[in-house]
């Protein structure tokens, strides 16, 4: 890490996600990245909620629904709100 300090760890594992973390790395999973991809502007809020909306269908990710549709009405509060 020291080679690389703006080094982000990209997994949906959560054992290599508190591993990474625990050893002092930034880390995204799927959600995080598609949100970054917003705030940093190369993608549209309106594909990455359409994304969201299609997670389950179109992905082998095991995520609670409630967690999902609560991770999609707080972006879509934030992002078209505006």
């Amino acid at each position: 890490m020291a080679n690389y300090p703006s080094s982000i760890f990209l997994t949906d594992d959560s054992a290599a996600r508190l591993a990474a973390e625990e050893i002092g790395y930034k880390v995204h999973g799927t959600i995080g990245l598609l949100i970054r991809s917003v705030r940093k502007g190369f993608r549209s809020s309106e594909d990455v909620l359409e994304i969201l909306r299609n997670l389950d269908l179109n992905s082998s990710l095991h995520i609670r629904k409630s967690f999902l549709l609560n991770i999609i009405k707080r972006l879509e509060k934030e992002w078209l709100s505006r």
